[in-house]
């Protein structure tokens, strides 16, 4: 390929590591995540402001790559046994915390008007949580390694991967030409075989080359890749996305099967690639397709409504059932503003829509707008009721003296 043919492409490439980075130093010091300043960043020089960027077909190739490696990495950065473990606990929560905020958005997008399969998208789209967004705000408040923020972490995965495997029956259902009780069947048998098949293989397949990985200087990143790409064809092969595979391809590769140093290098390796490279370029060129066009009056009416539903409903039901669990009222109240959060994984499968052109830029931008106001309402909710919890704290500290 001639150099002249791809030189602007590399100007372009110096111009979106150049915004990262200063964003990610910038937004570091206030507290907001990178990712919410990397959509701002792609809105900001692309089409819809500045213009100095435009979609093209190596940075569509690049944010597929950001994709792939953001769902390996998360399952790399899932322990099995605490997802066991944490399953046991969290379930209720994370079960009740995801479908009536699907089926509250799911509904209002079908009031104002949009077909099934639309519907069905954008919620899916609003039901995955911010597992990233909303431990990095645990983590700036010291509340990490409370009981609380293990299950408000341990409900944000469940919920993702309840989602990942309606998301898988969702994305079968359109692209399906007609939608039968056979077919639903159909669709139903093959996401249940996918995830069977892959889980036996993440057992017994990753024990098989234990001795290859008992040395830090193993090829595990490889390997890693190689599983990554084989699961995620297999799921593109009958019809789910690519990303279930990556995901599962991650999980099972721990400690139990690989060296404690090889495991961090790997991680190390994925979280480079994820969040300082490939991911951000997919987070920028999300903000490249967002239009101001769709805040007219209807627009932003729709935006309020699956911002409020999903608030109301996420804490009316993650908090109902965390007061089962015998939390307070101020912890249940807690756990579900730790899950109204939304960021990659509601980006991820709202940009699958858009490509497959279920979603518009219209209702794409919608999607993307609610999940700011929902990350910001998330912060703030969490600071002030860790604010309150420590009050309580300290009152019932005082009694006690």
């Amino acid at each position: 390929m001639n150099l002249l043919v791809i030189l602007p492409f590399f100007q372009e490439l110096l111009i979106l590591m150049v915004v990262i980075w200063a964003f990610s130093v910038l937004l570091r010091k206030v507290g907001i995540p990178t990712i919410m300043g990397e959509l701002v960043a792609g809105i900001l020089i692309g089409p819809a402001v500045l213009g100095l960027i435009e979609p093209n077909e190596i940075i569509e190739v690049l944010s597929q790559l950001g994709i792939f490696f953001i769902l390996l990495h998360a399952g790399v950065e899932t322990n099995p046994r605490e997802f066991v473990t944490a399953l046991k606990k969290s379930f209720g929560i994370a079960f009740i915390g995801a479908l009536f905020p699907f089926l509250t958005s799911m509904s209002i997008a079908l009031l104002f008007g949009y077909s099934l399969k639309t519907s069905l998208f954008v919620g899916i789209s609003l039901t995955a949580t911010a597992v990233v967004v909303t431990l990095k705000i645990l983590q700036d408040l010291n509340l990490t390694n409370t009981r609380l923020a293990r299950v408000i972490v341990a409900s944000c995965i469940i919920d993702d991967l309840l989602s990942l495997i309606c998301f898988s029956l969702i994305l079968s259902v359109a692209k399906s030409e007609s939608i039968s009780a056979f077919s639903l069947m159909l669709i139903a048998v093959k996401s249940t075989l996918f995830f069977v098949v892959t889980i036996v293989a993440g057992y017994y397949l990753y024990p098989l080359f234990k001795n290859t990985f008992q040395h830090s200087s193993g090829k595990g990143f490889t390997f890693l890749l190689i599983l990554g790409l084989g699961f995620g064809l297999l799921a593109e092969l009958i019809g789910l996305h690519m990303i279930l595979g990556a995901y599962l391809a991650g999980l099972f590769f721990r400690e139990e099967v690989a060296n404690k140093e090889l495991v961090k290098k790997v991680d190390d390796r994925l979280y480079a690639i994820a969040y300082s490279f490939l991911g951000p370029i997919f987070f920028i060129s999300l903000g490249f397709h967002i239009t101001f066009e769709a805040l007219t009056v209807q627009g932003i009416i729709l935006m309020m409504c699956l911002v409020i539903g999903v608030i109301i409903i996420q804490i009316i039901s993650a908090g109902s059932m965390a007061k089962l669990a015998q939390f307070s009222t101020v912890e249940s109240i807690t756990i579900g503003i730790g899950m109204t959060g939304r960021a990659e994984m509601a980006f991820i499968l709202a940009a699958i829509g858009q490509k497959m052109q279920i979603l518009d830029n219209n209702l794409f931008s919608i999607i993307v707008f609610s999940t700011f106001i929902l990350n910001f309402f998330a912060t703030f909710g969490l600071k002030y009721c860790a604010g309150v919890i420590k009050r309580n704290q300290d009152k019932q500290f005082k009694m006690q003296m």
